[in-house]
């Protein structure tokens, strides 16, 4: 049976027949340019045409009994920043692209060993624009998203430790729930629709704040917090709580060299995965 078959059958009928639509007649996504995160520069991309994927607002968190829930069956997309063309940050000889997919894979992998379901953005060295990104996401409003970056400062070398980004509060609601609706039909009209935008904002606080955590104790580096930021990968996900985690500067010459070794990685994923564990039995 096909796994996006599975998936749709995961989540309540409304939703899976539109799922099973949009996964099975999707097109591959077309090569384009991804923005870098922290103080560098977004890039503007043309936004994927509307989909017809139906939506309809998830049930309320059931009580935690006795202090956790499940996980087996969770969902959570992990995003690879960068790749193909779009090295990312380069420093020392590590590329940030190598290091988010690698990084990806092994967290992947950790996750689904705990019976949770994780959907790749990409699997490969290769382009995927930014609202593709946010477009997988999109397709799976009972998932959460995490997208992988490595830091970067072009000012400060010795720059160290780990952050992680939610949607700034500054971010226009109103707009966001227009270009959504745009995009999206979703069961129950703009009241629904703005439940969805609401719930998924108010999430990744919680979410961003157990990744960071556990990274950076795992880690052993500073602690920078969660911050906020008017990212586009953040801002064009919708229906799902969305971070994006720095795992550390590979500006760095300690962090890079460090980056650029299997145990490190291995430990990283270790760390992401016990916060989105932790995240999930909690949610």
């Amino acid at each position: 049976m096909p796994n996006w078959f599975k998936l749709a059958k995961l989540l309540r009928p409304p939703l899976a027949l539109g799922l099973a639509f949009l996964v099975a007649g999707c097109p591959p996504p077309a090569p384009s340019r991804s923005s870098p995160t922290g103080g560098r520069v977004a890039t503007t991309v043309t936004p994927p045409p509307p989909s017809p994927l139906a939506l309809s607002p998830e049930p309320e968190p059931l009580p935690a009994s006795p202090s956790w829930r499940p996980i087996t069956g969770r969902l959570v997309v992990l995003d690879a920043g960068h790749g193909g063309n779009d090295r990312g940050a380069s420093h020392f000889g590590v590329r940030e692209k190598d290091v988010n997919l690698d990084l990806v894979k092994r967290l992947a992998l950790r996750l689904e060993n705990q019976g949770i379901t994780v959907i790749l953005t990409r699997r490969q060295d290769v382009f995927l624009p930014l609202p593709e990104r946010s477009s997988i996401a999109n397709q799976y409003p009972q998932a959460i998203f995490v997208s992988i970056h490595c830091n970067a400062s072009t000012n400060n070398p010795a720059a160290t430790g780990v952050e992680t980004f939610v949607l700034s509060r500054q971010a226009d609601n109103a707009a966001r729930q227009a270009r959504a609706g745009k995009r999206y039909q979703v069961t129950g009209g703009d009241q629904a629709l703005a439940t969805l935008l609401a719930r998924s904002r108010e999430r990744a606080p919680a979410l961003a704040q157990a990744l960071q955590n556990t990274l950076a104790t795992r880690l052993g580096v500073p602690n920078r917090g969660v911050k906020q930021a008017d990212l586009a990968v953040l801002r064009e996900t919708f229906f799902c709580p969305a971070i994006l985690v720095e795992v550390g500067f590979i500006s760095n010459a300690t962090t890079a060299n460090q980056m650029a070794s299997a145990a490190w990685r291995g430990l990283a994923a270790e760390a992401l995965a016990e916060g989105i564990v932790d995240y999930l039995r909690k949610s």
